[in-house]
């Protein structure tokens, strides 16, 4: 997949962690500052009641111990707020961090690989050769090999990076068949199908060529760093995807990206979720409903978080 940036994305924001928020630590200075406020009133008021009575009456020495309390508990509290704000840096939770035995790759690896149209399309030559019947995509590329020479070859490398299946039927999802023009006889739309059959058991009838599924609902994303807000990256996905596939997909850019957290309107995602589990709905089908093209700049942007984590790479 390639990635687009746009030179007119020139929007500014805020791209931080809500535990080292730098806003947390001004509030709890103010909260400090009031304290010391508090702190002091009660003392101009304890050193009023000690000067204008030399034995203090049973309603004033309650105010006195109570003052006194106060102060205690407002001493403490300020001395665990400064031991928090003189802290160099705050760690960050644990519930923020992936998991460091790389769980998340390994568990979105185990599960079948969507892949778009477009994808599809870009896998069509002999050495790298997709097809898809039906909704499953094959690898044909070692089946080619085989057929270096023949017949049979320049009509597989016709096929590539295409849907055929318009050529089964969707019943039995074998090979269509007709009349022949000349002998009358059943023939399969396919030519030199014996040819094929002859190298093994048809593709289609085994999973050893199978690779995964074709989505029905693609959608974009925009993918951005939150040190580098500049540069996003535009990617087209399956709607059936997790956040995990993505990932995968998104290792070409960045090999470390299984450390980030991925955020979108201040939620984390979950990587075993896709988008639309996580929240996020597909704008995609609402533009198909209407007739409407969609503007792949306007899609919706997942913020990546550096959660200063190298365990995973």
């Amino acid at each position: 997949m390639q990635d687009k940036t746009f030179d007119n994305y020139d929007k500014k924001a805020r791209f931080l962690l809500p535990e080292i928020d730098s806003s947390n630590e001004q509030r709890k200075k103010y909260q400090i500052k009031k304290r010391i406020i508090i702190l002091i009133n009660n003392v101009s008021i304890l050193k009023i009641l000690v000067n204008n009575s030399s034995q203090p009456t049973p309603k004033k020495q309650f105010i006195f111990n109570q003052i006194i309390n106060t102060t205690e508990d407002e001493e403490k509290e300020q001395k665990s707020s400064s031991s928090i704000l003189n802290k160099s840096t705050l760690d960050i939770p644990k519930y923020c961090r992936p998991n460091v035995n790389n769980t998340l790759q390994e568990q979105a690896e185990s599960l079948l690989p969507f892949y778009t149209f477009n994808e599809l399309t870009r896998h069509n030559d002999s050495n790298d050769a997709w097809i898809c019947i039906f909704g499953h995509i094959y690898d044909i590329t070692s089946l080619i090999r085989k057929a270096q020479g023949t017949k049979l070859y320049q009509q597989l490398i016709s096929y590539v990076g295409q849907d055929i299946s318009f050529l089964f039927d969707e019943r039995t999802h074998e090979p269509r068949r007709r009349i022949h023009p000349q002998t009358f006889e059943s023939v399969s739309v396919i030519e030199n199908l014996p040819e094929l059959e002859s190298l093994g058991i048809p593709f289609w009838q085994t999973k050893d060529l199978f690779i995964g599924r074709l989505t029905e609902y693609p959608r974009y994303i925009r993918l951005i760093h939150n040190f580098s807000p500049n540069h996003p990256f535009i990617l087209e996905i399956a709607e059936e995807e997790t956040i995990g596939q993505i990932a995968i997909k998104f290792l070409k850019y960045n090999s470390h990206i299984f450390s980030y957290i991925w955020r979108y309107n201040q939620q984390i995602l979950d990587f075993n979720k896709t988008l639309t589990e996580n929240g996020i709905p597909n704008e995609e089908l609402f533009h198909d409903k209407h007739g409407w093209r969609s503007d792949n700049e306007n899609c919706l942007t997942i913020i990546l978080c550096f959660s200063d984590d190298l365990t995973i790479a």
